[in-house]
């Protein structure tokens, strides 16, 4: 329940709490019919306005497109060896920052890669995933062996060093020549 139709209604419960009161107080019929027709129209318009009051961020259409967003959303990385099968697997879903690298005694790490095959060409902090606007974007750490996007038609693209790169589904990340399945 959003906040405006919670006002609604407690406007209209005091409404109503105040014409019992006056019911049962009040002695004076002018006073009482004043009260009755205050807090009558106020209780009318103040239920009218819970009524019609609708959160635009709960309506359906987009509750909906937010809910096929987070289904269609990646949930999942995945290690792949040389044969491009799963090895590993980070769950990444309800996180915003994902720091990929190698795990060292000073360097903590999400996503640790030394002891992949191409470990040793995975810098201790390569790359950073962020999750912003209601997608991945991944980005160089400044980086020796830099990193690549391959998209799920074979198209590789290289990310730049000065700006991130959005990662969708089904998209691998190659760090180094270590390959991650967004899935």
């Amino acid at each position: 329940m959003n906040g405006k139709r919670l006002a609604d209604i407690m406007v209209c419960s005091f409404s109503v709490a105040i014409m019992v009161i006056s019911y049962c107080y009040v002695k004076q019929e002018t006073v009482r019919v004043a009260l009755y027709g205050v807090t009558g129209i106020l209780f009318c318009l103040f239920f009218i306005l819970a009524i019609v009051d609708t959160d635009r961020k709960g309506s359906p259409r987009r509750h909906r497109r937010r809910n096929r967003h987070s289904r269609d959303g990646i949930h999942v990385l995945v290690l792949l060896d040389e044969d491009n099968k799963a090895v590993s697997e980070w769950n990444i879903a309800g996180k915003i920052s994902l720091l990929i690298g190698r795990d060292t005694r000073r360097e903590d790490v999400d996503i640790n890669l030394a002891n992949t095959a191409f470990g040793g060409m995975v810098d201790r902090q390569h790359a950073v995933l962020n999750y912003t606007a209601g997608q991945w974007y991944i980005e160089d750490l400044d980086s020796t062996n830099g990193i690549r996007i391959q998209k799920p038609d074979g198209r590789i693209y290289e990310v730049s060093k000065t700006q991130p790169c959005q990662v969708e589904k089904g998209d691998i990340l190659l760090i180094g020549l270590t390959k991650l399945a967004a899935e």
